[in-house]
C-alpha cells in the first residue's frame, strides 16, 4: 500500500489538481519499495489465488485498493506473474471493477499520462 500510494500520488494525484510536477526522487522511492513488496506478494500469490488459503477476503480488495487505478500509476504488475494474475481475478469482479456503476458522479479531472524523463 506504502508504495502504491507514493507512485499513485506521484503519476496520479499530484498530476489530475496540478499540485506540481513528479518528485522523480519520491517516485523512485516508491517503485522500489513496490518492486520489494511485490516480489513478496508474487510468492504469496503463486502458493493461493487470494491472500488468504480460505479464499477471497477483505485482505485482497484492501492490499489491491490501488490498483483499478493502475492506468494512471503504471506499477509494473507484469514483471510479477501472479500479481498480475491475482489483479486480473479482482478486475472481473463487476463490482470492483466498476464501482460507481449505476451512480451520479462527476468525471475525474484527465491525467496526462506519465513519461520518464
Amino acid at each position: 500500500m506504502r508504495a502504491c500510494d507514493i507512485v499513485h500520488f506521484e503519476r496520479g494525484t499530484k498530476q489530475r489538481y496540478s499540485l506540481g510536477p513528479v518528485d522523480e526522487v519520491a517516485l523512485a522511492q516508491g517503485l522500489s519499495i513496490f518492486h520489494e513488496s511485490a516480489a513478496v506478494l508474487d510468492a504469496q500469490l503463486r502458493r493461493h489465488h487470494w491472500l488468504l488459503a480460505s479464499g477471497l477476503s477483505y485482505a485482497d480488495f484492501r492490499m489491491a485498493a490501488f490498483l483499478p487505478f493502475n492506468d494512471v500509476a503504471q506499477l509494473p504488475l507484469v514483471d510479477y506473474p501472479a500479481v498480475h494474475m491475482w489483479h486480473q481475478r479482482l478486475m472481473a469482479l463487476p463490482a470492483w471493477a466498476d464501482p460507481f456503476s449505476g451512480l451520479s458522479a462527476p468525471e475525474l479531472p484527465p491525467v496526462q499520462v506519465y513519461a520518464e524523463s
